[in-house]
């Protein structure tokens, strides 16, 4: 019994360096995936948000797969029925609070794909992009391109009537673009990535 406790002190106190690398790789695995899972949890929420918020007026991308497959509240379909500048009245509203809901759009658009980008670098920095990160990363950027022109067309129509309050919805409107060029260069980098490890990828 003495060398078996023995054996076991000294593995409690010195370690074992297989068990040791094992873990480490474990928890590279762990961190990967959940980044991946992340890029495509956040960039449906993306689609969602765009859709259930009236950015955008028809169902596309992942999450309208999903709703096309499993049904979309009524809450979407509302959204759906208009377009984004029938839904902040551009044409007949105040022109100051058009330009002021224009711009909290824009805003809450531009910080919503910085954060869907941020973790897209994390997972380029992983360099393990799976083909579903991909196709959910760029059908975001997609919405986020539509939601731009809707929001730059809304702008348009009130500016015929009023500029009370457009440089903000300006600044808002170039500060989203900056975004989405950001997204734009994340993308290309990520087909890139996944083209350099496609072959290894479970989900090509």
């Amino acid at each position: 019994m003495k060398p078996l406790l023995l054996c076991l002190t000294t593995l409690l106190v010195s370690g074992c360096a297989t068990v040791s690398m094992v873990s480490k790789q474990a928890i590279v695995e762990t961190e990967i995936t959940q980044n991946q899972s992340e890029v495509r949890q956040k960039s449906e929420a993306f689609e969602t948000l765009a859709q259930n918020e009236g950015w955008v007026s028809e169902t596309g991308g992942m999450a309208g797969l999903a709703h096309m497959l499993f049904g979309s509240d009524g809450k979407q379909q509302a959204s759906s029925a208009q377009t984004y500048a029938e839904k902040v009245a551009a044409s007949s509203g105040d022109p100051a609070e058009v330009y002021s809901a224009v711009a909290d759009d824009a805003t809450r658009a531009a910080a919503t794909l910085g954060e869907l980008d941020r973790l897209a670098d994390t997972l380029l920095d992983n360099g393990n992009v799976a083909r579903i990160d991909l196709i959910s990363f760029e059908s975001a950027l997609v919405t986020a391109q539509k939601s731009y022109r809707n929001f730059a067309e809304a702008t348009g129509l009130v500016e015929t009537r009023g500029k009370d309050g457009l440089p903000a919805a300006e600044d808002a409107l170039r500060k989203f673009a900056r975004t989405i060029d950001g997204a734009r260069a994340s993308a290309d980098l990520m087909a890139g990535a996944y083209a350099d490890n496609g072959e290894a990828d479970p989900l090509s």
